[in-house]
């Protein structure tokens, strides 16, 4: 149905005129609205708000970078030299910089606690459900202090551009990070450990306050030689086990908070602050465990900082309060191994899978307590936050940032696709565009390639032009520009070895595309 029209008019028009006009035009909207807005899932306006305004950046020019920019990056040679940091190898210009900053001891800047800087920060934040945003709020009669924040981790080859990028973002907030290490990669591929005791690696994560001056941070190792049943993923949540424990050593109780992350996801700095002081109903200590996950909507950045995806949110860290964590809240409400799939693994259906507690006890005050498996997969009742913006149509700001596929060398990236979860056998013998349409994505952008081909887009412009928030730690003067020349030099050298080839030219992507005509 297409609105009437009506003849210019050959005066001006009356008021009642006006109306008339407009009238029809009303009622087509109306009309259309539930075309508009039916059956839309919450992870389909992810992509709906990103790509009503990047929708032209695919088809963009490449956004242009110069290599004499690294001579105004902020951190000059001769000031590393000085430090008497022994940074990894193979770090690079920018990562040593990034590195220099993230150790120098400093003031905590938004330490003060401001309870009407709180309300203003709380009132930003919402929810979305059932097509109703639920704003949070600051109430000074249930909150005098800020809650205390746990951060648990795994950790292996993480690239300390990912590290430093979230010590920085985190600086003096938690109460403690924990950080588990294994001797075999996801797919039981031995490894070799990277964080030991007294190795550099070690020293700067653990005992450099890397993490701020009052943060406490544990290390631990998880071995185990045995036939695990249900194989990578089991593996990785016994693993994760380890972590709940290292937070009841750290001093953890039933009124923190608990955030669980791979070592290159966090939350934004100022939504960490919220989930310490705003009324979150998921962290009320009243509350009964139906539904108490929170999950951060991550903007993602595909290996460069320069190139954060605009078409995708990355669904984690993910976050509960202790009182509903096991080994945590009381073991009255802990599942058994017969009510899980398996040992360590997710719950049945009947515990929870879409608030279906069928099968738990309707006498029980509380619902079942999270596991690790639970925390990270999409098991029962969770809540997705978002900031209030006003550069998307539909204002739903990320509150993270995922630092994907960040690495130092080439070596690095091929060993990690063909050891980990979903496994690439022959990633060695692939150039890094065929291993997977992530990295394709990220080489394009990298190297400046046209990006018609990927799924996924990136920002049309330099990050500083972006509107909205930003890691702190590419806040630093030039860092986001050098790092991203580095990886063009590492990437531009690594196809010289390979036939310039690309995932979408391999038979998975061949297939993939066919799929979509």
């Amino acid at each position: 149905m297409i609105p009437p029209t009506i003849p210019p008019p050959t005066r001006p028009l009356s008021t009642i005129a006006i109306l008339r006009f407009l009238l029809p035009i009303a009622i087509f909207l109306l009309s259309i609205a539930p075309i508009l807005f039916h059956d839309v899932s919450i992870h389909q306006i992810h992509s709906l708000d990103d790509k009503l305004l990047r929708s032209h950046s695919k088809h963009r020019k490449s956004v242009e970078y110069y290599f004499n920019e690294t001579e105004l990056f902020g951190t000059h040679s001769s000031s590393l030299a000085r430090s008497n940091i022994t940074f990894p190898p193979d770090i690079g210009t920018a990562g040593k910089s990034l590195l220099l900053h993230a150790l120098t001891p400093r003031s905590i800047p938004d330490e003060a606690f401001n309870p009407i800087y709180e309300q203003q920060r709380c009132v930003k934040y919402f929810s979305y459900e059932n097509y109703n945003k639920s704003f949070l709020s600051y109430d000074p009669t249930i909150l005098h202090k800020r809650r205390r924040l746990f951060l648990g981790s795994l950790i292996a080859d993480d690239s300390w551009h990912a590290l430093g990028a979230l010590a920085m973002e985190s600086y003096g907030i938690y109460e403690a990070v924990v950080f588990v290490e294994s001797n075999r990669t996801q797919t039981g591929t031995p490894r070799k450990l990277r964080f030991v005791k007294g190795s550099e690696d070690y020293e700067m994560l653990v005992n450099q306050q890397l993490f701020g001056p009052n943060t406490k941070v544990l290390l631990d190792y998880y071995s185990y030689e045995g036939e695990i049943d249900g194989g990578g993923l089991i593996r990785e949540h016994r693993q994760r086990a380890l972590i709940l424990e290292l937070w009841k050593g750290a001093g953890m109780t039933v009124d923190d908070v608990g955030i669980l992350s791979d070592a290159d996801e966090t939350p934004t700095r100022d939504f960490l602050r919220a989930l310490q002081s705003c009324n979150f109903p998921e962290l009320n200590l009243d509350q009964d465990c139906w539904s108490p996950k929170i999950v951060v909507a991550s903007n993602v950045f595909e290996g460069s900082p320069e190139c954060m995806t605009v078409t995708r949110k990355w669904m984690h860290p993910d976050v509960i309060l202790g009182k509903c964590i096991e080994g945590i809240g009381s073991k009255e409400y802990q599942l058994t191994v017969e009510q899980r799939q398996r040992a360590y693994a997710w719950r049945k259906d009947e515990y929870s899978a879409k608030f279906n507690y069928s099968s738990w006890p309707k006498s029980k005050r509380q619902y079942p307590l999270w596991n690790p498996a639970d925390f990270r997969r999409d098991t029962g009742g969770f809540v997705i936050y978002y900031e209030d913006v006003d550069y998307l149509p539909f204002r739903m700001g990320h509150t993270g940032f995922h630092f994907h596929n960040y690495f130092e060398t080439t070596h690095q990236l091929r060993t990690k696709y063909r050891t980990y979860g979903h496994p690439v056998k022959s990633a060695d013998n692939m150039s890094v565009s065929e291993i997977h349409p992530d990295l394709d994505l990220m080489a394009d952008c990298v190297l400046g390639r046209p990006l018609e081909k990927n799924k996924h887009s990136t920002l049309s412009t330099r990050l500083a032009k972006f509107e909205g928030r930003i890691p702190i730690a590419y806040r630093l003067k030039g860092y986001s520009v050098a790092r991203h020349l580095e990886l063009r030099y590492i990437l531009s050298e690594d196809e010289r070895t390979w036939t310039a080839g690309t995932w979408h030219e391999t038979e998975k992507g061949k297939e993939a595309e066919s799929k979509k005509t």
